[in-house]
């Protein structure tokens, strides 16, 4: 039995189907900035699923700390969000494009999805750390608020007289995607390689429009480096929720998903099935040999001789 699982067995995976071809019209849409107002009703949707989710998965840590386990059902809404984020940010990169469906849930024939396996036990000393380090930061935060409110007009005269002149709120530390603060902590390496990462993918998005507005399709070698990019990212987000204890691959291959794809452009005649070999340790039955011929009439008896 092997200690560690390898990174293709990651338990979160994002199914990606290349498509064959890529819609033109929707590359012109995407060139003008026009396909963001056409996802404006997920936005509204998951902004207000984002906060749930977030709740969700804090709720899910005390339950985890008494139990070690996460509960099925929060689980499942966590992982719901997560799959609705990532069909909008797929579509969005035209990764495909059949317009996101308003669903938690998986839907067989879409092209993209998030895959997950939930473990059986999760650990309770991460899930306590997790909740020590997020009140810490509540608590450090209400207290930051309450200094700021209450040096309001000080930092207004301040600013006023020129003396000193300092946004104490844009200046405030920001953390990039979604997740529990310890979980973001711990995944600031990736959060580092995957802004790099996405400076790249963004360029591809952007250039990638222009091809597909006149070849009509993603190029492969671009498709895979976005869906990569894509991938690593919801993994990164999965562990930040705590719906996996195991840190994230730095890699953009797929690991539950091995093998999947759109489906074959093979011929679609029918083909004769190979022959199958007999089992072994048996043999097919033949066709019994042919039963011998009847013996003919005997030779009629030969003319006797002349006298």
């Amino acid at each position: 039995e092997r200690s560690m699982m390898s990174p293709s067995d990651y338990p979160v995976d994002v199914r990606a189907d290349y498509p064959e071809t890529s819609s033109r019209g929707w590359a012109a849409l995407t060139i003008f900035w026009l396909k963001f107002f056409a996802l404006i009703p997920h936005f509204v949707v998951l902004a207000l699923l984002g906060i749930a989710q977030w709740v969700v998965a804090l709720v899910a840590q005390f339950v985890v700390a008494f139990k070690g386990e996460y509960p099925p059902g929060m689980y499942e809404f966590v992982v719901g969000v997560l799959r609705w984020q990532t069909r909008v940010i797929m579509f969005l990169l035209s990764l495909n494009d059949r317009y996101p469906p308003f669903t938690l849930h998986p839907v067989g024939d879409y092209p993209g999805d998030v895959v997950t396996q939930r473990p059986a036990r999760s650990s309770r000393g991460y899930a306590a750390a997790t909740i020590v380090v997020q009140i810490v930061a509540f608590v450090a935060l209400v207290w930051v608020v309450v200094w700021l409110l209450r040096h309001t007009s000080t930092i207004a005269s301040w600013s006023a007289s020129g003396s000193e002149s300092y946004d104490y709120w844009s200046n405030a530390p920001t953390w990039s995607g979604g997740g529990l603060l310890l979980r973001q902590l711990a995944a600031i390496p990736h959060y580092i390689v995957l802004f790099f990462v996405g400076i790249a993918a963004f360029v591809l998005w952007v250039v990638v429009q222009w091809v597909i507005l006149f070849v009509g399709r993603f190029p492969r070698g671009m498709w895979d480096l976005v869906a990569g990019y894509v991938r690593w990212s919801t993994r990164v987000t999965a562990y930040a929720f705590g719906l996996v204890d195991r840190y994230p691959p730095f890699a953009f291959d797929p690991s539950l998903t091995t093998g999947t794809g759109a489906p074959s452009t093979a011929p679609s005649w029918p083909t004769a099935p190979p022959p199958s070999p007999a089992p072994t340790g048996e043999s097919w039955p033949t066709a019994p040999p042919p039963a011998p011929r009847p013996p003919g009439p005997p030779p009629p008896p030969p003319p006797p001789p002349g006298d």
